[in-house]
C-alpha cells in the first residue's frame, strides 16, 4: 500500500513538472515569438523534471515497477546527457529551433506517460489516455529523438578541435 501511495504521488508529481514545462514552454513561445529565450524559461522546471527520472532506475531495481533496470537506465541516461552534458553547458545551442520542438515532444510524451501510470495505480485510466500512451509514440519518440540527435550535432560546432571540420559545415 506505501509503495502504490509513493508512486502516484512520484507520478502526480512528475505529471504536474512535465506539464508546468509545457505551460511555460508555449507561454514563451506565444509571448515572445522566439525560441531564443524558451531554454532559459524552462530550464530550472526541466532540469528538476528530467532529472528526477533517475528514480525510475531505482523503481525498477527495487521491484517498485515491472520495468528492466537496464533498459531504464539507457532511457533515463539518454536524455539526461542530452539536457546536462549538451544543452545546459553549451549556451549557443539553447535558441536553436529544434530545443523547444524537442522540449515540446519530451513533454506531452511525459505528461501522457506519467498521468496514465497515476492513473492506472487507482484504476480510473480513461480511454482516451490510454489511446494517447499507445498512439501518440508513433510521432513524439522520432520528433523527441531527432531534436535530441539535432542539438548534439549542432553542438559538435562549438568544440574548438571540430569548429572548422567540413563535415559541419551547413553546405554538406
Amino acid at each position: 500500500m506505501l509503495a502504490k501511495v509513493y508512486l502516484l504521488l512520484y507520478n502526480c508529481s512528475l505529471g504536474f513538472g512535465w506539464s508546468l514545462v509545457l505551460w511555460y514552454t508555449l507561454q514563451e513561445l506565444h509571448g515572445s515569438q522566439t525560441t531564443s529565450t524558451v531554454y532559459r524559461k524552462v530550464e530550472v522546471p526541466l532540469k528538476v523534471s528530467q532529472t528526477l527520472a533517475v528514480l525510475e532506475i531505482l523503481h525498477a531495481a527495487v521491484g517498485l515497477v515491472r520495468s528492466s533496470p537496464l533498459t531504464t537506465f539507457i532511457q533515463v541516461q539518454s536524455r539526461l546527457v542530452v539536457l546536462w552534458l549538451v544543452l545546459d553547458p553549451v549556451r549557443e545551442i539553447q535558441s536553436e529551433v529544434n530545443v523547444p520542438v524537442m522540449i515540446c515532444a519530451w513533454c506531452v510524451a511525459e505528461i501522457v506517460r506519467y498521468w496514465y501510470y497515476a492513473l492506472s495505480i487507482v484504476d480510473k485510466v480513461p480511454y482516451l489516455l490510454t489511446w494517447c500512451r499507445y498512439s501518440l509514440f508513433t510521432v513524439l519518440y522520432p520528433v523527441g529523438v531527432s531534436g535530441e540527435l539535432l542539438t548534439i550535432y549542432t553542438s559538435l560546432s562549438t568544440l574548438p578541435l571540430l569548429a572548422g571540420s567540413p563535415c559541419l559545415s551547413p553546405t554538406n
